[in-house]
């Protein structure tokens, strides 16, 4: 083995976990998120306020159209899209930003040395802040209004956020490392995202997919993460093992196979972007 090769490798092998190294940079991180809240909202006479009330608007018109236009036979259907929308708006906002992350903070890179995944942590932890904001406002009115009481099956938000969470890092992580090597990215992910829009149950839900199609439909992680949230909170009852366990699986792996690519790719980073 070469020099050059065992050098590489030794570094490998010294370098600390990722997350440990997040944490050593925790100060740094809260201060990222900070930033792109305040970077977000400046110069905006509502300022967080639009948080809530960009996708309470959208979900005004969907209930108009699919309400009283084209008709969804879904009884309460504000308390069923109330029950996804913010889910699904959380994983459009992560989506979006993975295309310029990297772009937008090449400067600070430069100049600061730190773990480029704090970026990705920083988006997420930002966006996060927002969704607990619509979470708590969605959870308000379904449980005035739709319920009237708290349902048991609520005590599984904290897992389905966790789920959420990775489930959204995974995807930044794979689409950040494509965009610093291809443009396109940025002008194909609008394409991807409005097929994911109607190929997974925001406005509709997963049991109008016919049965012979349920098992391929529910193979987008996202069908199935928006499904287990439409079941617990719209439900208001516990979803079945198999969905649980299944959407599990699929946000560690796609967490797992985002940092992996992330990982493989970072020490180029710095050389393109």
């Amino acid at each position: 083995m070469s020099a050059a090769g065992s050098t590489l490798v030794t570094s490998s092998a010294r370098r600390p976990p990722v997350l440990a190294e997040v944490w050593r940079f925790r100060e740094f991180l809260l201060r990222l998120v900070v930033r792109n809240l305040k970077v977000k909202y400046q110069r905006s006479l509502l300022g967080f306020l639009w948080t809530l009330l960009n996708p309470l608007l959208t979900v005004g018109v969907l209930v108009v159209v699919f309400s009283y236009v084209v008709r969804i036979g879904v009884p309460h259907y504000w308390a069923f899209l109330v029950s996804g929308f913010f889910v699904w708006n959380f994983m459009l906002q992560m989506l979006n930003a993975g295309t310029t992350i990297l772009l937008e903070h090449a400067s600070l890179r430069r100049s600061i040395a730190f773990p480029t995944e704090v970026l990705i942590f920083g988006a997420a932890a930002s966006r996060l802040v927002e969704f607990a904001v619509e979470l708590a406002l969605a959870l308000l009115l379904l449980i005035a209004i739709h319920h009237g009481g708290v349902p048991a099956s609520m005590v599984l938000l904290p897992l389905l956020v966790v789920l959420q969470v990775l489930l959204a890092v995974g995807l930044v992580m794979m689409i950040a490392t494509l965009a610093v090597f291809y443009h396109d990215v940025q002008h194909a992910l609008p394409i991807v995202v409005l097929i994911l829009f109607y190929v997974s149950p925001v406005f509709y839900p997963a049991s109008l997919v016919p049965a012979a199609f349920q098992r391929a439909y529910l193979f987008n992680p996202i069908a199935g993460l928006l499904t287990l949230y439409h079941v617990t909170l719209y439900e208001g009852r516990f979803p079945p093992a198999t969905l649980l366990a299944g959407v599990t699986v699929a946000a560690v792996a796609v967490c797992l196979a985002g940092y992996g690519i992330f990982n493989r790719f970072k020490p180029l980073f710095a050389e393109i972007v």
